[in-house]
């Protein structure tokens, strides 16, 4: 049967899942849209409560369609419900919900030697996105975003993290205690911020034990995650005023991983 409703209990949830963050963590369930984005889904081992499709895209993506079906039975959709639930304006009709991560889980995520980049209040979920596709690309050790952040769920963090947020630790902790906590286990933090007392990261060696925070679009690193750092960091630039927050991110990254 294919289901053409937009009152069914199956389209509202998901749509829902989509549009509300309240409701997904009221649920423990995200939204992932797309052939490909689903199977990293599946491959990297998410749990997986629900799996749609169209009839077109049972076809135009028959062998994604075909590993994820392996594992869970689909429910085929028309046309008209995979554009009400998409958000995309093109949707390629392949959709899941998964369980949430445990990204409130410490244990054993914290490496000895390892390098990580902070992120302090940040808002566009595109930068977020991004800065986490990233260091998986680069080979940092993982993300740990301030409970201020966009959500990590919502389905434009997501894609545009292209299946490193199933992959790479992301962890969500309140920073200033986190930041302690990691000092005292042998870290060094920098805050990187544009100021007179900050270092160059031409000048600094960014080697294992070290955390680099970046700040909110706006406003920068808060002044409390500044002190709990103790040291700072600036990228040079000339012209411009300042660099975007995943540009930023994706410099840090490189210096703290090109040595490898």
């Amino acid at each position: 049967m294919i289901i053409s409703s937009r009152k069914n209990p199956l389209v509202t949830h998901f749509r829902n899942l989509v549009r509300e963050r309240s409701y997904r963590y009221e649920c423990g369930e995200f939204p992932v849209e797309g052939a490909r984005l689903c199977l990293e889904a599946l491959n990297s081992g998410l749990e997986i409560t629900s799996f749609i499709i169209t009839e077109n895209a049972k076809e135009k993506y028959s062998g994604i369609v075909s590993a994820i079906s392996e594992e869970f039975t689909p429910d085929i959709i028309n046309e008209d419900i995979s554009a009400y639930i998409s958000d995309t304006k093109s949707p390629q009709g392949v959709f899941i919900t998964a369980k949430m991560l445990d990204k409130n889980d410490l244990s054993g995520k914290i490496i000895n030697g390892g390098k990580y980049i902070i992120l302090d209040n940040l808002q566009d979920s595109g930068n977020i996105g991004t800065i986490i596709r990233t260091c998986d690309a680069l080979g940092v050790d993982g993300v740990i975003l301030s409970p201020d952040c966009a959500d990590i769920y919502s389905p434009k963090i997501v894609r545009s993290a292209m299946g490193s947020l199933f992959r790479l630790p992301v962890i969500i902790a309140e920073l200033t205690e986190f930041i302690t906590d990691m000092k005292a286990k042998g870290f060094t933090v920098y805050s990187a911020v544009l100021d007179e007392t900050a270092q160059s990261i031409s000048e600094i060696t960014l080697d294992g034990n070290t955390a680099v925070v970046i700040g909110n679009e706006g406003n920068g690193v808060s002044g409390a995650v500044t002190e709990a750092c103790g040291k700072k960091l600036y990228i040079p630039i000339s012209g411009a005023e300042s660099l975007n927050a995943a540009v930023a991110a994706s410099i840090i990254s490189w210096e703290m991983t090109r040595r490898k």
